[in-house]
């Protein structure tokens, strides 16, 4: 209202401003990170970060009691140290989940099963982990202990085999209930030896890995009475008359 006559006018404005109350809500945040990380000691693997752990809900309380769990957030750099923005492997899900644990005490993080250290471009063919009792066997630089006896030269020589990895080159000479798979016949000639060195399995193999193609083109076992009748206990140049 104006005044008619001199005098003060006063005007109160309140801009008093008042912070929302307390959400209720516990923020949850999914995760990426590489697998097997060390936790803040840098001494043991960060728990979440195994992939047995994956897909598991972990309640969060602290910045401390996520590097415990999930180790600290990690961003690319380039070889002369200039950090890589924008990288899709840098662990910004991480740094979220960090930067929220700052100003508040409570958060829920789940880790995808994805491992983003499996990610990262190499010039070697990737391959993850070998599994329990996994062995390697070089097919190719193996030597496989088969010598054969050379007549002329009066000494045994070293001979290269066959090296048989694919069932598929396998047939099975036994019975349904009692397997027994040798070289197929299609493979090799007369007079060549042949390895298997599968694993045996239910059913998959002979207890034999050493084969020799007989004069009758046929795969015998080393050590059986077929395969030693291939050859002579004695030879000779003389014939002698019955």
């Amino acid at each position: 209202m104006a005044l008619n006559s001199p005098g003060v006018q006063v005007t109160i404005i309140d801009q008093s401003q008042y912070l929302p109350a307390a959400s209720s809500s516990v923020p949850l945040i999914v995760v990426a990170t590489a697998n097997n990380k060390a936790d803040s000691t840098g001494t043991a693997i960060a728990a979440g970060t195994l992939a047995a752990n994956a897909n598991k809900l972990y309640q969060i309380t602290s910045q401390r009691d996520l590097v415990n769990y999930f180790g600290s957030p990690f961003f690319y750099k380039t070889t002369d140290g200039t950090p890589i923005h924008g990288y899709e492997l840098n662990e910004y899900g991480l740094l979220a989940a960090y930067s929220l644990l700052g100003v508040s005490n409570q958060c829920w993080i789940l880790r995808a099963d994805v491992d983003l250290g499996a990610l990262v471009g190499k010039v070697s063919r990737p391959s993850g982990p070998p599994a329990d009792g996994t062995y390697w066997l070089d097919t190719t630089n193996s030597t496989w202990g088969i010598f054969e006896l050379n007549a002329e030269l009066h000494k045994f020589e070293a001979v290269t085999p066959i090296v048989i990895t694919d069932t598929a080159n396998l047939t099975n000479i036994g019975t349904s209930d009692v397997p027994s798979y040798i070289p197929k016949q299609s493979i090799g000639n007369i007079g060549d030896y042949a390895v298997v060195p599968l694993k045996p399995a239910a059913g998959l193999l002979s207890a034999s890995t050493y084969f020799y193609k007989d004069m009758s083109n046929i795969w015998q076992e080393v050590g059986s009475s077929a395969w030693k009748n291939n050859y002579p206990v004695v030879s000779g140049s003389r014939a002698v008359n019955g």
